[in-house]
């Protein structure tokens, strides 16, 4: 399909792309909640994972990873990975989660070509935004709003029925797919339109958009 074709190519222009040889780091850390009450993940591009964890705490695990072009190269690409990570910084009642580079990492090569494939785990309830231009998005559990929009990729948002008060999905490229518990609503091609949902009983907005990709949403009981 002509949306499928455009995807593939919006991916791989702005996305690291999977290498026969590689390096990868590993990373992890717990920090702290405080009074975080919204997260916001400012990562350009990437894997993401989202689920629930412990009530005080946001959990952080991941690869930063990187392909390279013969021996000499990949020396440097390890250095690279290893001085790149995801850090939690928070500001009252807002986490904000960024990359964090090191001095071997402190380039705009070594940067812009470094992937990111993330899980976070966060205590229920709190809002998760994100500021990621491509990439993939999977977010379930018990959350607060959500909100995603992204030029590139694929989101798959699984949250809890009873509190969602308005769901709205679109992309401008691709499929949009909707269970609603009730029924199933399911668009795709150029400008498929948008699917909007309301539940007066519900708490909390749900905001999901991706210029070209697919968005997958399940309200669950």
């Amino acid at each position: 399909m002509r949306h499928a074709l455009l995807l593939s190519a919006a991916l791989l222009a702005a996305v690291p792309a999977a290498a026969d040889r590689d390096v990868e780091h590993r990373f992890q850390s717990l920090v702290p909640r405080g009074r975080v009450q919204r997260v916001l993940i400012d990562i350009p591009a990437g894997s993401f994972t989202i689920r629930n964890g412990a009530a005080g705490h946001i959990g952080v695990s991941g690869v930063a990873s990187r392909d390279y072009d013969g021996a000499r190269e990949r020396a440097w690409a390890q250095k690279v990975v290893d001085d790149t990570s995801v850090e939690v910084y928070i500001s009252g009642n807002e986490a904000v989660v960024r990359r964090k580079f090191g001095r071997n990492a402190d380039s705009w090569r070594a940067q812009k070509f470094t992937g990111i494939d993330l899980r976070l785990d966060l205590p229920p309830g709190v809002d998760v935004e994100f500021e990621t231009t491509a990439g993939e998005v999977d977010v379930a559990g018990d959350f607060g709003d959500v909100t995603v929009d992204l030029r590139a990729g694929e989101v798959d948002v699984k949250l809890p029925r009873a509190k969602v008060r308005e769901l709205n999905a679109s992309c401008r490229v691709g499929e949009v797919r909707t269970n609603l518990g009730t029924e199933i609503v399911s668009k795709e091609g150029l400008f498929p339109g948008r699917t909007h949902y309301f539940n007066a009983k519900g708490k909390t907005h749900v905001n999901v958009h991706v210029t070209a990709g697919e968005v997958d949403i399940t309200l669950v009981q």
